[in-house]
């Protein structure tokens, strides 16, 4: 199994709240950044846009002082006051600009600090009622602001997170098919995904699946690693957590592809730090790597391509769980 690089979602190690409570408290940039800096395993950060970048000069040199590398810039297009009937999607053309101005710089920083991708994860495009959005026509002006973003400078890539629900009950690119159907539509080189696994399992899928859809037409460009229920809901739990087999799966898969990107992680820590949520997310995800190496990449891939044998190979996966008493 290839070793990946890790990176931490800024916003994570800052201020985390939802519509009951405020979980952890809101601290500098600065000191998120030193943060993430000082969890075990993270070796890159990804940085919010406009909220981290109040000061740019400030940025650059904690980053410069703690020699985390930027995997991504996550630009921000769902604040209310200007998108609050879409942004990508927006009738109203201003609304549709400033999103194109949100993601444009957001391109503009990432060259400036040496990273080569932007993802947003276009919430605001939504719906709730029968009735509320014309479908054609919002998809029509959607394919159309993305295309103007990826057309600024094609040495950025723009990565786009796809989620099935909230703040509204359905998200326009709510699944794989939706994001596939983007980047088809407009074939842009420099287009493809952030594939956020617990919104993969939020929207029902099996994650492994849908990688592998994305990889199949060159779109699988970041990860956003995360566990789920299930319910649809996008609780931000440590990895493996709940879908344990699912996520060795997806690794397993990951590494089958060559996917060779960063692994960042939207990780919410509840209780405790995100330091100590974040350091053993990565130790989690090393481990299940160790396990396939146990047991043989090769040899599961062999048994994966035959058929019938679902109980040989749940009996090879749970043997290699065993501890080794050698020695």
């Amino acid at each position: 199994m290839r070793e990946w690089r890790y990176s931490g979602n800024a916003s994570f190690f800052g201020m985390r709240r939802d519509r009951f409570t405020v979980y952890q408290p809101a601290v500098s940039v600065e000191e998120k950044i030193q943060r993430v800096a000082a969890t075990e395993g993270l070796t890159g950060i990804e940085l919010k846009y406009p909220f981290d970048f109040q000061d740019s000069a400030l940025v650059r040199r904690v980053l410069d002082d703690t020699g985390l590398a930027v995997s991504a810039i996550n630009v921000d297009i769902k604040d209310a006051d200007h998108f609050r009937f879409g942004a990508l999607s927006a009738p109203q053309p201003e609304a549709r600009d400033k999103a194109v101005s949100l993601l444009t710089e957001g391109m503009d920083i990432a060259a400036d600090l040496g990273c080569d991708l932007v993802s947003t994860c276009p919430l605001a495009d939504a719906f709730e009622y029968p009735f509320q959005i014309d479908y054609t026509e919002a998809w029509g002006r959607y394919l159309e602001t993305v295309d103007r973003v990826c057309r600024h400078r094609d040495d950025i890539r723009l990565a786009l997170e796809y989620q099935p629900h909230e703040p509204q009950a359905v998200i326009m690119l709510n699944n794989v098919g939706a994001m596939l159907h983007v980047c088809a539509e407009l074939d842009r080189p420099n287009l493809g995904a952030n594939f956020d696994v617990g919104h993969s399992f939020a929207a029902l899928e099996n994650p492994a699946h849908s990688a592998a859809l994305l990889a199949s037409k060159g779109r699988l460009f970041y990860v956003h690693a995360s566990d789920n229920t299930g319910d649809g809901g996008d609780w931000d739990m440590l990895s493996g957590s709940v879908h344990f087999w699912h996520w060795v799966e997806l690794l397993f898969t990951l590494d089958q592809l060559g996917y060779d990107g960063w692994i960042s992680a939207d990780i919410m820590a509840k209780f405790g730090t995100a330091q100590e949520f974040f350091a053993t997310h990565v130790r989690m995800v090393r481990r299940m790597c160790n396990l396939i190496d146990r047991i043989g990449a090769d040899r599961l891939r062999d048994m994966v391509r035959r058929s019938g044998n679902t109980p040989e190979i749940y009996d090879m996966l749970t043997a290699g769980l065993e501890r080794s008493t050698a020695g």
